[in-house]
């Protein structure tokens, strides 16, 4: 028997306060045990001093361990890869600025449009909710401020050595700007798929809070869900039913992620959208590609260097973000008649460069591996 087994009899002994010669079901039996491992595992400083102690040494070698790590991988990540963190990280902050001045103009606008029917009023008639250009630049902004923190995320994750997770920050990039591009492309005046892209949000929170004590999201919005049934119909609260409209014929009874982003026409990239889910899903590939036969740890927990990776997952990364910028900096530029257009410039131009540096460097490594 292992330890484990020695100090759960024990445990046991002392809650039946016998040695076992009570004659009990199976069933009785089974509480008793699970109550001995709860005790085990919960009073185990007491019950094993030896086991805390060793656990108090682990914890002092792998904090050590895990600093030299994510200060290895920044140092070696920023030696080769610098330039373009470097660009990348200042397109991201001339993005923010441009969600800032837009929200501003969008505020403005809404204070210069108070009570127009035709810009503000939604299309099925519900209370309280916006609809028209109103929607369509709310929702653009706040897309395009998630698309921001995203690509802070990535460069963090890979700045640090976690790249596996910068995989599916972008694999979130990319759906994210896909929807945007759909929008963008798909939608005209009074804007009516952004409206149901906006309210689609009710419809994913009751699918979240199914089985929770939780109430229903539409409680808080009364006779908002009637208006979309007699307006929308019951397909609407399938998954992505927001899209159908825009989809094929607009008749199709299902529509999943990939036919949105057919429609907008990612065929060439979604390549790199499968290999991002890898490292969402559990998956063997994903499980695999963690094992490391010169390491310490034989399947590789932490930090990690990896140039190839890095650089891959930030150019995916940089080219992404330059098409969410169109939307906001073109689209609705008109829209809110401010003067936006000439912000994209500088925005587009760090993704570019640090697309480019990226790519480079993949291009080299390629020739090293070929020579």
């Amino acid at each position: 028997m292992s330890r484990f087994d020695d100090l759960q009899d024990e445990q046991v002994k002392i809650i039946t306060g016998d040695d076992g010669e009570v004659r009990r079901t199976l069933e009785e039996w089974q509480v008793i045990i699970d109550q001995a491992q709860d005790t085990l595992v919960r009073d185990i400083e007491r019950i094993a001093p030896d086991v805390t102690r060793a656990a108090r040494k682990a914890l002092k070698r792998g904090k050590i361990r895990r600093f030299h790590e994510k200060r290895h991988a920044e140092r070696a990540h920023l030696k080769k890869l610098g330039v373009g963190f470097r660009d990348l990280e200042e397109a991201v902050i001339l993005a923010e600025t441009g969600n800032r001045d837009a929200s501003e103009s969008f505020a403005r606008w809404l204070v210069l449009n108070k009570g127009s029917d035709e810009l503000l009023a939604n299309s099925i008639n519900a209370p309280n909710t916006l609809g028209g250009p109103a929607v369509r630049a709310l929702t653009f902004l706040g897309l395009h401020a998630r698309g921001c923190t995203l690509v802070s995320e990535v460069l963090l994750l890979v700045r640090h050595g976690f790249i596996k997770g910068a995989h599916s920050r972008a694999r979130s990039l990319y759906e994210l700007t896909t929807t945007l591009a759909f929008l963008s492309l798909s939608d005209e005046p009074p804007y009516v798929l952004t409206e149901r892209y906006s309210l689609s949000g009710l419809v994913e929170a009751r699918r979240d809070l199914q089985g929770s004590a939780e109430g229903d999201p539409f409680d808080g919005t009364p006779g908002l869900e009637e208006a979309i049934r007699s307006a929308w119909g019951d397909r609407y609260f399938k998954p992505y039913g927001w899209a159908i409209p825009a989809i094929g014929d607009g008749t199709a009874k299902q529509v999943t992620f990939r036919d949105i982003d057919e429609s907008v026409g990612n065929r060439d990239w979604r390549h790199a959208y499968l290999t991002m889910n890898h490292s969402v899903h559990a998956g063997a590939a994903a499980a695999a590609s963690l094992f490391d036969r010169r390491g310490t740890f034989r399947h590789r927990t932490g930090s990690t260097v990896d140039y190839y990776d890095a650089a891959w997952v930030l150019s995916i990364t940089a080219l992404l973000f330059e098409g969410l910028q169109i939307p906001i900096f073109l689209d609705l530029s008109p829209l809110l008649g401010a003067d936006m257009e000439l912000d994209f410039a500088p925005v587009s131009n760090r993704c570019a460069a640090a697309k480019t540096f990226f790519d480079g460097y993949i291009d080299k490594l390629s020739l090293i591996g070929e020579s």
